[in-house]
């Protein structure tokens, strides 16, 4: 087995945490929740020494695409705090729902243009970090992109089987014509201490059919900014 290592770095033209510790926001500015319009220019990788201009991600699939994405991942604590609160008991006591004890998941869809939904829902079994299974609900290689689930534990990182769900999938993707895209994985990692949840971003491709998987990852991916929009 190949020695776990990190992803290779990437830019990123998602809605993730800046180096700098701020999220994109609209104009390219500053960061953090300032109740501005959801960020719409692309994070460049400040150390390009001609960085291009920034432009509007939502005009072009390319970067519309991982930025949708990021949407769904950071949608998909809400879902799953419903999910949480239908369940009750420890899944909500006094009627506060929360992630800490069981996980939740979801696939990642892709629709018209670069638009990205989720399944529906579903529950593991309480402290059992292996019991989760996705409800495909229409998913198929075709429309595939990715999926995101909770961790109740609060470890950012994917499991190794998490990993190689993910890159069977992926693989499945790519057989059916699609090896020039990207694929998602959200970790939502729950807070043992009662704050609110943090989403990590795991990508995968583009790369050619039958290429090696990369290894699992040893450092948290990007922070997904929480308030992520889609685009319009």
């Amino acid at each position: 087995m190949t020695d776990p290592t990190t992803l290779p770095d990437v830019v990123s033209v998602g809605q993730r945490r800046r180096p700098g510790g701020v999220f994109p926001t609209a104009g390219g500015g500053g960061g953090g929740n300032t109740g501005d319009p959801p960020g719409r220019t692309i994070d460049l990788d400040p150390g390009d020494p001609e960085p291009p201009q920034q432009t509007d991600p939502c005009a072009y699939p390319d970067t519309a695409l991982p930025w949708n994405a990021d949407a769904a991942g950071a949608y998909a604590v809400q879902k799953f705090l419903e999910k949480a609160a239908e369940i009750g008991f420890a899944d909500a006591p006094n009627g506060v729902p929360n992630l800490r004890n069981r996980e939740f998941g979801s696939f990642l869809i892709r629709g018209p243009g670069a638009s990205i939904t989720l399944t529906p829902t579903t529950a593991g079994e309480a402290g059992d970090p292996t019991s989760l299974e996705l409800d495909p609900h229409n998913t198929t290689p075709s429309n595939y992109q990715g999926d995101v689930h909770s961790h109740p534990f609060g470890n950012p990182l994917p499991s190794q089987d998490d990993w190689n769900t993910f890159m069977a999938n992926n693989d499945l993707a790519r057989r059916a014509g699609r090896s020039n895209e990207t694929f998602y994985m959200y970790i939502i990692a729950a807070d043992q201490n009662g704050g609110p949840p943090i989403t990590y971003v795991y990508q995968d491709g583009p790369r050619p059919v039958g290429s090696p998987d990369p290894a699992k990852p040893t450092q948290p991916g990007p922070e997904v900014n929480p308030d992520a929009q889609p685009c319009p």
